[in-house]
């Protein structure tokens, strides 16, 4: 009798044993299914955040980059040189990156930001702070002669403002473009073509002054005594 009832004890306790043995290999396995789903998913996740600040911060070095690059302004020389040699000139085309047919041809020139105002007889140059007449002097003159038209510039308060002078050999070299853009002269079609060559107050020495010829696409001094005539475009420094 004792018999039976073990062996009916033991028959009860082998699918007993099944469930748990059963029971316990799904605890096993359990965490390796969490693991399974959930792992990828938090390296998506992850992923998507080191991308998304990537981004970020691409674009907020592009957006740095360009507020920087508006800001950014070449300062060209405003005050005259009486004996300003060939040696320097080239030395300062070549440092300030402006073009000249003869002595700094393999450039590109210096990269202009213009905005035409007072109603289009002025353009500012965001790049270099000036602001130049749009046109010039509708004639050539001497030397001499530039005094008096930058005086009368001045005394009707031009394009309101009473502070205009000839520009520098740098200030005026900055205009010049390697190519022709406006006609067959060597400055950007916004400004008038008439001003075909202009004055610069720089000297060479003291009779020979600075000028620029838009035509041929470079700087020369020639002598101020009279007889030469070229015309003006004068400017202010913001």
């Amino acid at each position: 009798m004792a018999e039976i009832i073990m062996q009916r004890k033991y028959k009860q306790d082998i699918p007993n044993k099944e469930k748990s043995q059963h029971h316990s290999t799904n605890r096993k396995r359990m965490p390796y299914l969490i693991s399974s789903i959930f792992i990828p998913i938090i390296i998506g996740l992850v992923v998507m955040i080191i991308v998304n600040n990537e981004v970020t911060i691409f674009r907020l070095k592009r957006t740095a980059d360009t507020e920087n690059s508006t800001i950014i302004k070449t300062i060209f020389r405003n005050k005259p040189e009486k004996g300003l040699s060939p040696e320097i000139v080239q030395i300062v085309l070549k440092d300030k990156g402006l073009f000249d047919s003869r002595r700094n041809s393999s450039i590109q020139g210096f990269s202009h930001e213009f905005q035409v105002q007072d109603g289009g007889t002025a353009v500012y140059d965001h790049a270099s702070s000036l602001l130049w007449q749009q046109s010039g002097s509708q004639g050539e003159m001497n030397y001499e002669e530039t005094k008096s038209y930058i005086s009368k510039l001045n005394h009707e308060q031009f394009a309101g403002y009473h502070d205009w002078r000839l520009p520098t050999l740098e200030e005026a070299m900055s205009l010049m473009e390697p190519t022709k853009k406006n006609g067959d002269l060597h400055i950007d079609q916004i400004f008038d073509p008439c001003q075909v060559r202009i004055w610069t107050s720089d000297f060479r020495r003291d009779s020979m002054s600075w000028v620029v010829r838009f035509d041929s696409g470079y700087c020369d001094y020639v002598y101020n005594d009279g007889n030469i005539k070229y015309s003006v475009r004068a400017l202010r420094r913001r």
